[in-house]
C-alpha cells in the first residue's frame, strides 16, 4: 500500500490495523493477535502481530474493552481508515434496482421521503434519516393563505418541486380573506419559481423604494410578506423522516440498556438529528461526508457513524438525507449506499412526475 500525505504508520502497522477492522466489522468481536496474523500477507507470527498492535494501542488507534481480550478499534483509527485506507465499493446491482423500483414511483415528495428513508434503513440495516430543504430554499410555486380564529394566518407553501409546508402567523393587522387571496395572487404573480430568501431580498428592495406608499394592495403585501418570510420562517424546522430505529437494537454496541436509552432519546427528537446531518453537509463539496464517533456532538450518538449527504432537487433546493449507525459498520458500501440513494432520490424529486 503506498504511503499517503501526513500518515505516520508504516505499511506493515498499517496493514495489521486495516485487518483489525476488517475483522472487527465482520464480526464485532474483540480481534487477537492470532486472527489478524493468519491474515497477514508477510505471514507474521502472532507475537509480533500483538507488538505491533500494542504500538498501534499507544499510538490511540486500538483499545482493548477488557485486559484478557483482543483489541478493538478506535474512532481515531475509523477516521484514518475512510481518510487513507478506504477503498471504493458499489453497492450491488440487485440493491441498485431495489433502489430504483422503490424511488421511481409516482408518490406525492412525502411519499417519496418515507420510501426513500425506508430504502435507507432496509439495506443498510441502520437508521435512514431523510430531511426536506430549509424553508429559505424552496423554490416557490404556489402560496395560498386561511384566515383563522384569534387573527390568525395559515400559511400553506407549495414548491416547483412539490413540497407543501405549512405555518401559521400573527399579523400585527387584520386581514380578511378576500385580502389574503389577493396578496397570494400578488405573490405568486411576482414571485413564483424564486427562493424564499430572494422573496424577502426583493421584499427588502421594495420597502427601501417605498412603493407601498403609493399602492395600498402592494402596502399589504408586503406587511403580510414580512411575517411570511420573516428570519423564523426561514430558520423553522425541516421535516425529519427517520425509519429503522430497531436495526439498532440488534448491534451488540447497543445491547447497554442505557446507553440505548439515551439515543433513542436523542433520535426522538428529531430537530436535534435535522441539525447534526445539515451541520455535516454545511460548506462542504464532497456528496458524502461522515462524521464519526465523539466527532457527533449529541448525547446517545458518540458510538455512532453518521454518513450523511445533500440531494439536489432543483438548481437551488438541496435537502440532506443518509444513515446513522455503531462506528463498526461497511464504511465503503454504506458511502456508496447514501451517495447513490441521494443521486436518484434528488433526480425523481425534481422530475415532473413527483405529483403533489
Amino acid at each position: 500500500m503506498d504511503a499517503k500525505p501526513g500518515l505516520s504508520l508504516d505499511e506493515r502497522s498499517r496493514e495489521i490495523l486495516q485487518w483489525a477492522i476488517s475483522t472487527f466489522v465482520a464480526t464485532g468481536r474483540p480481534v487477537g493477535s492470532r486472527t489478524v496474523a493468519r491474515r497477514s500477507h508477510e505471514h507474521l507470527s502472532p507475537a509480533t502481530v500483538r507488538n505491533i498492535m500494542a504500538d498501534l494501542e499507544e499510538m490511540g488507534y486500538l483499545r482493548q474493552p477488557h485486559p484478557s481480550a483482543g483489541r478493538i478499534p478506535t474512532d481515531k483509527a475509523y477516521r484514518l481508515y475512510v481518510d487513507y485506507m478506504l477503498e471504493k465499493q458499489e453497492i450491488s446491482l440487485g440493491e441498485r434496482q431495489l433502489i430504483d423500483r422503490s424511488l421511481m414511483s409516482q408518490d406525492n415528495p412525502d411519499q417519496l421521503m418515507t420510501r426513500t428513508c425506508q430504502v435507507l434503513s432496509h439495506v443498510s440495516q441502520n437508521l435512514g434519516i431523510v430531511v426536506s430543504p430549509p424553508i429559505s430554499q424552496v423554490a416557490l410555486q404556489h402560496i395560498q393563505f386561511m384566515k383563522l380564529s384569534d387573527n390568525r394566518i395559515l400559511i400553506i407553501l407549495v414548491s416547483k418541486s412539490g413540497i407543501v409546508q405549512n405555518r401559521v402567523i400573527h399579523p400585527t393587522e387584520e386581514f380578511s380573506q378576500t385580502e389574503l387571496d389577493q396578496a397570494a395572487r400578488y405573490i405568486v404573480d411576482h414571485f413564483k419559481d424564486k427562493t424564499l430568501k430572494e422573496i424577502k431580498l426583493l421584499l427588502s428592495k421594495m420597502i427601501r423604494e417605498e412603493k407601498a406608499r403609493y399602492d395600498q394592495l402592494v402596502r399589504r403585501v408586503i406587511l403580510l410578506s414580512a411575517e411570511t418570510f420573516s428570519e423564523t420562517a426561514e430558520e423553522s424546522e425541516s421535516e425529519v423522516y427517520l425509519d429503522g430505529a430497531s436495526n439498532l437494537i440488534k448491534n451488540p454496541e447497543f445491547s447497554d440498556i442505557t446507553r440505548m436509552r439515551v439515543l433513542f432519546e436523542t433520535i426522538e427528537h428529531r430537530s436535534r438529528l435535522a441539525t447534526l446531518i445539515s451541520e455535516c453537509i454545511h460548506g462542504d463539496t464532497q456528496e458524502v461526508r461522515i462524521t464519526i464517533g465523539t466527532e457527533n456532538a449529541l448525547p446517545g450518538v458518540e458510538d455512532c457513524t453518521l454518513i450523511a449527504s445533500r440531494y439536489v432537487v432543483d438548481e437551488r433546493t438541496i435537502g440532506s438525507l443518509g444513515i446513522l449507525g455503531p462506528t463498526r459498520m461497511e464504511y465503503a458500501r454504506a458511502i456508496s449506499l447514501v451517495e447513490y440513494v441521494a443521486r436518484i432520490f434528488g433526480r425523481v424529486m425534481g422530475s415532473e412526475g413527483t405529483r403533489v
